[in-house]
């Protein structure tokens, strides 16, 4: 039983030395969820606002190496010119990211590869199941980023550029399969 306890302790206190941190996020993409475009003589124009927001968990591992899950939340929104209202939608993006500080001190450059989750939620005026389905759930995707930690006394900010390219859509021939933002985060 001593062994266990011991085993316990000492796993704990690892644990402990690695440093876990909890973030804000907010920032801006550089495109709309989805694309403006022409499809079977219907028009799709993107009409989402330009923001996304979430918060994150950070695991810092030894050599410079820290894990991050985030959930990401923005608005995704088009007008079809054969619908009276706009098709709207929530999209939560779950990022899971490898990074690595390139230096230490106040100042630290990072990069990052990861895997990248979606999903539609709150989906209004479109055909979600059945034949003629407009929206799937789930996309996958891959993302690499890179930014700058800026570390303070009691907490640290970060700017960061990342970049995510879907495998499939999440709205049927309408997301914008590569996606670029830039995000800013405040860690705690």
């Amino acid at each position: 039983m001593r062994k266990i306890v011991l085993v316990g302790l000492l796993t704990a206190a690892a644990a402990c030395a690695q440093g876990l941190s909890v973030a804000a996020y907010a920032g801006a993409p550089f495109a709309d969820v989805e694309k403006t475009t022409t499809l079977s003589g219907i028009s799709y124009l993107a009409k989402s606002p330009k923001f996304t927001v979430g918060a994150g968990l950070q695991v810092n591992l030894p050599l410079r190496l820290r894990l991050e899950l985030d959930a990401l939340v923005r608005p995704a929104s088009f007008k079809a010119s054969n619908l009276v209202n706009n098709t709207s939608a929530t999209e939560w993006r779950f990022p899971l990211i490898a990074q690595y500080r390139l230096t230490k001190g106040p100042i630290v450059p990072f990069v990052g590869v990861g895997a990248s989750f979606a999903h539609l939620y709150q989906i209004k005026n479109a055909v979600t199941s059945g034949t003629g389905s407009f929206a799937s759930n789930s996309p996958a995707g891959m993302l690499i980023d890179g930014g700058i930690d800026l570390k303070l006394k009691v907490l640290r900010l970060s700017g960061e550029l990342r970049y995510t390219r879907q495998f499939n859509d999440a709205i049927v021939s309408l997301s914008q399969l590569n996606q670029a933002e830039f995000l800013l985060g405040l860690h705690f």
